[in-house]
C-alpha cells in the first residue's frame, strides 16, 4: 500500500452539505451507466452504518481521481451531469473532514481509502487530502463504500436517487414528449421530497431537471427536463425563478405541438399575462407565446384546442384613448352576457380566436350613434336646464356636452360620456376635484319617450358625474351621492322638468294628429 497526496489542503475553503457530497458520489455512477439503464444497473446496500454502492462491468484507472480537472467523463464532456473532474476529490474532502465519514473505493485491480497526510510547504507543516492505494484482485465491479452513515443519512441518499433523470423516476408520471434535447412528463402523485432542490417561489408542485439532474421546481404539475442546460454556479443547490422560466422557454423550441397543448393547458393561469416591463425575466408571457406558436403549426392540434375551449376572446394591447374607450364599451357588453368567456392575450389569435371587440361588434354590442332629432334636442334641453338650476357650482363646465343618441337598442350602455383630462383640475362647491371635461353625452334612444324622464335624468346626471372620475373611483362615488342629495333637495325643480318633458311628447302627438 502507498499513500499519495491529492494536493488539496485539508483547510481548502469549501463546505458541501451531506446532500451535495452524496449527490456527487452517486453522480459518478450515474455518468458511467447512462439514464437508460440507471435504475436497473445501479446497486446499493445499507447495513450497520455502512452504505455501499456499485455498478458492474465498469472499471477505470484510479489516476483519474488524482488530479483536479481530470475525469473519466472528459471524452464525453457534453453528456450527463458531471464533467467537473474535482467532484470526487471535493466530496471526499468534505466527507472525512466535516462529516466524519470513511470513504473507500475500488475498481479494476485497485482500492483506495481517503485519508490525509502531512506535507511541508515553505518549511510549514500542512495536512493534505490523500489516498491510501493498494493493489487487489482484478474485478469488473466499481464500488464505493461509506462508513459512519446514520439512518437519516441513508434516507437522504435514497431521496437523492430521485434527483437523477430517468423515464422511470417515480417523480415522473405520464410521458408527453421525449427527444434528444430533453423530455416532458406529467407529475406523478408521489410528493417531491423536501430534501430535493426547490425553487422558492414555486414550492414542490412540478420538477425541473437540467443536465440530467433535478435542480429546481415549477408551479404546473409538470416535470420539465432540458438535458443540455448547464448551471454556472455549481455550489448553489437550486435554480432561481427566472432560470426556471428560461428552461421552459428553451424547451419550447424542441417539443411537438401535442406536448405544447398539454403544457399550455397546465399554464392556464398565465393565458392573459404580459411582461410588466420591457425586459421582464420573471414573466411567463414569452413561454405562453412560444407554446401557442408551436400549437399553430399543427391544424389537428389547433382544431382540438379550439373544440375544447370554444369561448375564448383575445385582448389586444391598447395604444390609444379611442381603443381604451372601445375596450371599456366591449367589456360592459361582455358583463351582460349569459355566455361565459375566457379572456386571453392576443397571441391566441394565431389559433383562430376573435378579439373581444370583434365578438362584441358581431353581436351588435357597440354603440351606433347619431345626432339628436328635434324631439330629442328638446329633451336634452330639459335635462341641461335642471342640471344648471340644481347643480350650480357642483357641475362646472365652460361648454355643455355635445348631444348624441345611442341608436343601437342592443348596445350595453344606457348612457355614455366622452371625457378629456383637464390640464388644471378645479374644486367644486362640495370640495370634490373636477378632473375631466365632458365632451359628449350619449343617451340611448329608448329613453326618449313620454315616461322616460326619470330614466333620462338619472342617466344624464350619472354621466355628468364622470367629470370627477371613472365608475370605480372614490371621487365618482362621492359625487354621485351628493348629486342624489341635491336632486332630493330640489324636487320642485325636478317635477317642473318632468312636466316640460311630458309636454314635449304631448305637443308632438297633437301635432301629428292634426296632420
Amino acid at each position: 500500500m502507498k499513500t499519495v497526496s491529492v494536493n488539496i489542503v485539508m483547510t481548502y475553503p469549501v463546505r458541501w452539505t451531506k446532500y451535495q457530497v452524496l449527490r456527487d458520489y452517486v453522480q459518478n455512477f450515474y455518468d458511467s451507466i447512462g439514464f437508460e439503464d440507471w435504475r436497473r444497473s445501479f446497486r446499493y446496500t445499507f447495513d450497520d452504518s455502512v452504505l455501499s454502492m456499485w455498478v458492474e462491468n465498469v472499471s477505470f484507472s484510479y489516476e483519474w481521481l488524482m488530479h483536479i480537472g481530470a475525469s473519466t467523463k472528459t471524452a464525453h464532456s457534453n453528456e450527463y451531469a458531471g464533467f467537473f473532474g474535482e467532484g470526487f476529490k471535493i466530496a471526499s474532502l468534505c466527507a472525512i473532514r466535516d462529516l466524519d465519514w470513511e470513504i473507500q473505493m475500488n475498481s479494476d485491480d485497485w482500492n483506495i481509502g481517503v485519508t490525509e497526510m502531512e506535507q511541508f510547504i515553505d518549511h510549514t507543516s500542512v495536512k493534505m487530502l490523500a489516498y491510501n492505494i493498494s493493489t487487489v484482485e482484478k474485478t469488473s465491479v466499481t464500488k464505493l463504500t461509506i462508513k459512519n452513515i446514520s439512518v437519516q443519512d441513508y434516507r437522504l441518499f435514497q431521496t437523492i436517487l430521485d434527483s437523477f433523470y430517468s423515464p422511470d423516476n417515480p417523480i415522473m408520471g405520464k410521458s408527453i414528449w421525449q427527444g434528444p434535447e430533453g423530455a416532458v412528463f406529467i407529475r406523478s402523485n408521489m410528493p417531491i421530497n423536501e430534501a430535493l432542490p426547490t425553487t422558492s417561489d414555486y414550492g414542490r408542485r412540478g420538477a425541473v431537471f437540467c443536465g440530467y439532474q433535478m435542480i429546481g421546481t415549477n408551479p404546473f404539475s409538470l416535470v420539465i427536463c432540458l438535458h443540455k442546460y448547464r448551471k454556472e454556479d455549481r455550489e448553489r443547490k437550486s435554480l432561481y425563478t427566472f432560470e426556471v422560466i428560461t428552461v421552459f422557454e428553451e424547451l419550447c423550441h424542441y417539443i411537438d405541438s401535442e406536448c405544447a397543448m398539454i403544457m399550455l393547458e397546465k399554464m392556464r393561469k398565465y393565458w392573459n399575462t404580459y411582461p410588466q416591463k420591457r425586459i421582464d425575466i420573471y414573466s411567463w408571457s414569452r413561454t405562453v407565446d412560444l407554446l401557442i406558436r408551436k400549437m399553430s403549426y399543427s391544424s389537428e392540434v389547433k382544431n382540438a384546442f379550439v373544440a375544447k375551449y370554444e369561448n375564448i376572446l383575445c385582448l389586444k394591447r391598447l395604444y390609444s384613448i379611442s381603443e381604451r374607450n372601445r375596450r371599456w364599451e366591449a367589456r360592459t357588453w361582455l358583463g351582460q352576457q349569459d355566455k361565459k368567456y375566457i379572456l386571453v392575450k392576443d397571441t391566441f389569435s394565431l389559433l383562430g380566436y376573435p378579439t373581444l371587440e370583434e365578438e362584441c361588434e358581431t353581436n351588435g354590442g357597440f354603440v351606433m350613434d347619431d345626432n339628436a332629432d328635434v324631439i330629442q334636442e328638446k329633451c336634452f334641453a330639459v335635462l341641461e336646464d335642471i342640471c344648471e338650476d340644481v347643480f350650480r357650482g357642483f357641475f362646472i363646465t365652460e361648454l355643455l356636452p355635445e348631444r348624441r343618441i345611442i341608436t343601437n337598442s342592443r348596445a350595453a350602455y344606457h348612457g355614455m360620456a366622452i371625457t378629456y383630462k383637464k390640464r388644471n383640475p378645479i374644486i367644486n362647491t362640495k370640495g370634490i376635484r373636477i378632473r375631466y371635461d365632458i365632451g359628449k353625452i350619449y343617451l340611448k334612444i329608448d329613453i326618449f319617450r313620454e315616461e322616460g324622464f326619470f330614466d333620462g335624468l338619472s342617466t344624464y346626471v350619472h354621466e355628468m358625474c364622470h367629470m370627477f372620475g371613472g365608475d370605480s373611483s372614490a371621487s365618482f362615488s362621492q359625487a354621485l351621492t351628493y348629486a342624489i342629495e341635491l336632486l332630493l333637495e330640489n324636487q320642485d325643480t325636478v317635477f317642473m322638468g318632468k312636466r316640460r318633458w311630458e309636454e314635449i311628447f304631448f305637443n308632438d302627438l297633437v301635432f301629428d294628429n292634426s296632420i
